[in-house]
């Protein structure tokens, strides 16, 4: 999400499922769609009997993969190192679609002086707070506070040139050293799917946890979007960066408002301090004065109202400000995150806890410190369709159940309505499913 919203000023998959069948290219790195997303496969299949080529590159030889034209594998991680190669690729041989890199993104934006990639670093980097100074990575201004542009991308400090000098390293013999692809298939797959930067052809990008569950997950969808953007592969019918749905729907989440700083459509969760709904649109509502923006978020009001109308329909009017204040705030200093929920948890601020469709005990940040604080709860309900570490954390590494505070544990199989499996350390307890 974070990716995507940078890049495209929305966390949701680009395009609709249907329109992959409208695909030039189909490039499907870190999912395994056949298995996993049979549904989005028929779209592909759409495509391929129109004549696509469907790339599969994925450290394993898969279901997806043995439908595929062409297969690579790389070293679990590589990505960036394998996407790299094709930014070099296209930029080297003049495969981009010049005409729209020039008019729709911002390659012929021009860097101030402060901006500068030396060492692996950017400029602007604190070693003690091991942080940057993003003012120093911004563009020039005219005097309306526009970005300066040069759209014949020639001017030395522009986008596209400090791009193409960014990602000089990654030349063929360099990238198949640190992904394990042999300089032949990179070279395959990099012409293939540069073949789409053209203004009839279209190729599109599908993806899932196996980009996004990495410690530099952001940037590898980041490295597919500049891609994307270079061939021109954005805004049209078969293009786009495509992320694939997962266990416990984690794109969802964000549509349904599952999550607990987002509201559905990617609006925020208003804070206890906007005592007002016009308070609140104008703390959220961004304007870029650039005449050529699309502004997409100058609209924030329009949606906020929108979704408020949709949850309490009639009820909802201008003199109650929509129903603005019928909804939960949360406290300017208070988040709900996953990291802070188990924090809590592990300080014994809250005795219950359901687990539904996850795996805290083995996925979190810091497993050990979640197993303890599952250990500090009074009861906690597991849901999944399979036993799982969070179902039996009491056995996991430096666990002693003696000590174990939990005094009600059930775990719940979701896949065999009938079956439930209860645990205590000192009294069982078993719930029973009807």
């Amino acid at each position: 999400m974070a990716a995507l919203a940078e890049s495209f000023g929305r966390g949701a998959m680009t395009n609709h499922w249907i329109d992959v069948k409208n695909s030039d290219c189909i490039l499907i790195m870190g999912a395994n769609p056949a298995e996993n997303h049979p549904v989005s496969f028929r779209w592909i299949n759409e495509a391929r009997k129109k004549g696509a080529l469907v790339i599969s590159v994925d450290p394993r030889f898969t279901r997806t993969s043995s439908q595929a034209d062409y297969f690579s594998q790389l070293r679990s991680g590589t990505d960036i190192a394998f996407l790299g190669g094709m930014i070099k690729y296209i930029l080297e041989n003049k495969k981009y679609f010049r005409q729209y890199v020039a008019e729709y993104t911002n390659a012929g934006f021009i860097l101030k002086d402060s901006f500068d990639f030396k060492d692996g670093l950017f400029s602007g980097f604190d070693p003690q707070t091991r942080t940057y100074d993003k003012t120093l990575w911004a563009f020039e201004s005219d005097e309306n506070g526009n970005p300066k542009t040069d759209k014949s991308l020639r001017h030395p400090r522009c986008v596209f040139l400090a791009l193409r000098k960014h990602f000089r390293r990654y030349d063929p013999d360099t990238v198949s050293s640190i992904t394990g692809t042999p300089r032949k298939q990179l070279e395959q797959i990099y012409q293939a799917y540069a073949s789409t930067g053209a203004r009839d052809k279209a190729g599109t990008v599908m993806y899932a946890m196996g980009w996004t569950q990495h410690t530099v997950g952001v940037q590898n969808i980041r490295a597919m979007a500049i891609i994307q953007l270079l061939l021109g592969n954005m805004g049209v019918a078969g293009g786009g960066v495509n992320a694939l749905r997962g266990e416990s729907n984690v794109q969802g989440s964000t549509d349904h408002g599952i999550l607990y700083h987002i509201w559905p459509g990617y609006l925020k969760t208003p804070k206890a301090s906007q005592t007002s709904l016009d308070a609140y649109n104008k703390a959220c509502t961004s304007i870029n004065k650039d005449s050529l923006s699309a502004n997409w978020w100058s609209n924030y009001p329009k949606y906020s109202v929108s979704l408020l109308k949709s949850f309490f329909g009639k009820n909802a009017t201008a003199d109650n400000e929509f129903g603005y204040h019928w909804l939960p705030k949360i406290d300017d200093d208070q988040t709900c995150s996953w990291m802070d929920l188990f924090d809590q948890m592990y300080k014994g601020t809250f005795s219950g806890f359901f687990a539904w469709g996850q795996n805290p005990a083995s996925s979190g940040a810091n497993a050990n410190k979640t197993r303890q604080a599952l250990a500090s709860l009074d009861w906690m309900v597991n849901v999944n369709m399979f036993e799982n570490e969070t179902g039996s954390f009491w056995q996991g590494p430096g666990m002693d159940p003696e000590k174990i505070k939990t005094r009600a544990m059930w775990s719940i199989r979701s896949a065999c309505p009938g079956i439930s499996d209860g645990y205590i350390p000192k009294t069982a307890m078993i719930l029973p499913i009807c």
